[in-house]
Parts: structure tokens; C-alpha cells; sequence
């Protein structure tokens, strides 16, 4: 009987195959936070986005009032369209806006708008705010 000398490079050892599979479970895991947490800012930039298109039409809304009767007013309910539907509040995130209006001087008013609304993330919620102001003049010295 004849004994055929074992080629060494025949294959992977165990050692081998348990090293590849750590690397590529650590590249897998790393991908995988990396697609979560994208997919969250994607979701919390396109809120923002919504926050700040509601405040410059409440801005706009507002400067088309006459300069005495701006004043600040409640907290209030507001809807962020999250799906860009706009014909169903169902996706809708509801949050809160707060319009602070105060006197510069006797010309001169600055609105400030506050919204709020809750992220959730994971098991967990994020309270995010954004705020907008801007100066309104009497018409009467814009000249």
C-alpha cells in the first residue's frame, strides 16, 4: 500500500473559516447601523424640511395682516406631511408651533416661530424643535 503525502493547501481550517466569518459579520453589521441611521436623518431632514416650509407660509400668512394687529398667540397644533400626500393627515406627524411676536421698536416687530414634534427611533422617541424668525416693518417706513 502506498501512502499519497496530504497537500497542506488542499483547504480552509476551521481557524480559517471562523476569522472570514467574524470579518464579514463585523462589514455586515457595520452596513446594517449605517442603513438604519440613514434612514432615520432621512426621515428627521424631511420633517425639518416640512417645518420649515409651515413656518414661511405662517410667515407670509402673517405679514399680509395689518402691522397692529400682530401679536403672539398659543401654543397650537400643526401637521408635518411626512409622505408628501397632502390630502390625508393619516401620515401626518402632529407636533406644536408657539408664534412669539415682540416689539423692536415702534416700527419694527420680530416673529418668532417655534415647532416642535417627537421622532421615534428604535424603542425610543426624540423631541425635535426647529425655530424661524423674522423682522416685520410698518409699512409706512419701508421707504
Amino acid at each position: 500500500m502506498k501512502i499519497v503525502p496530504r497537500n497542506k493547501q488542499a483547504g480552509f481550517t476551521l481557524l480559517e473559516t471562523v476569522v472570514a466569518l467574524l470579518i464579514f459579520l463585523v462589514l455586515f453589521l457595520g452596513a446594517a447601523v449605517a442603513i438604519i441611521t440613514s434612514m432615520y436623518l432621512g426621515s428627521v431632514i424631511k420633517h425639518k424640511v416640512q417645518a420649515m416650509y409651515w413656518a414661511q407660509r405662517f410667515i407670509e400668512e402673517e405679514r399680509r395682516l395689518p402691522f397692529s394687529t400682530l401679536a403672539s398667540l398659543p401654543s397650537a397644533s400643526v401637521s408635518l406631511d411626512t409622505n408628501g400626500t397632502f390630502d390625508t393627515t393619516a401620515d401626518d406627524r402632529t407636533g406644536n408651533r408657539i408664534v412669539t411676536v415682540t416689539n423692536i421698536d415702534t416700527y419694527r416687530k420680530r416673529l418668532k416661530i417655534e415647532i416642535n414634534w417627537t421622532e421615534k427611533f428604535l424603542r425610543g422617541t426624540n423631541t425635535m424643535r426647529e425655530y424661524y424668525s423674522t423682522d416685520i416693518a410698518q409699512e409706512s417706513q419701508l421707504n
